[in-house]
């Protein structure tokens, strides 16, 4: 099956798949009411429409509003021009996921392949992403190496309260 462009009818499945991914990082994405999926759907709404034209979710699975196997997100970040790349525009891939059932089937492989050509089509040929264990295979089978330059990260807000 190959990946098409989500749709604003696709949005509760993309929610729900990112409690999918969440939840295979560890991270217990809570109840079905958590705070989180309701800041997801508007943050889907602005990202999933054509007025972006900088950033495209592509998916897998039946029409819009059925029951997705896979997903996966691409946008382009901006970034201090130099000699390499002028004007400093750098593709991002975030979001990809693959239901469990539905892994092992080459859903995110396409999915990777779809958002590079995306990029690629934009004049944007450098391409970042952070890989999970899990997905490290698929991302170099796509060509991705690792970084030239270690990630780092500061965070400096307090973990969020549990919910009861």
């Amino acid at each position: 099956m190959q990946p098409r462009t989500a749709t604003r009818a696709d949005i509760p499945e993309l929610i729900r798949l990112r409690a999918v991914a969440l939840e295979a990082l560890g991270v217990a994405p809570g109840p079905a009411d958590a705070p989180w999926r309701d800041i997801a759907r508007g943050w889907f709404a602005d990202r999933v429409s054509d007025s972006r034209p900088d950033c495209t979710c592509l998916v897998v699975g039946a029409g819009p509003g059925e029951p997705l196997q896979a997903a996966g997100m691409a946008w382009v970040t901006y970034h201090l021009p130099g000699p390499r790349w002028p004007d400093g525009r750098r593709g991002y891939i975030d979001g990809m996921v693959t239901e469990a059932a539905a892994r092992g089937q080459g859903h995110a492989g396409r999915i990777v392949t779809g958002l590079v050509d995306w990029l690629n089509g934009l004049g944007v040929h450098f391409v970042q992403l952070h890989a999970s264990s899990a997905g490290a295979s698929v991302y170099r089978a796509a060509g991705f190496a690792a970084a030239r330059y270690p990630g780092m990260d500061l965070i400096t807000a307090p973990e969020p309260a549990s919910r009861p």
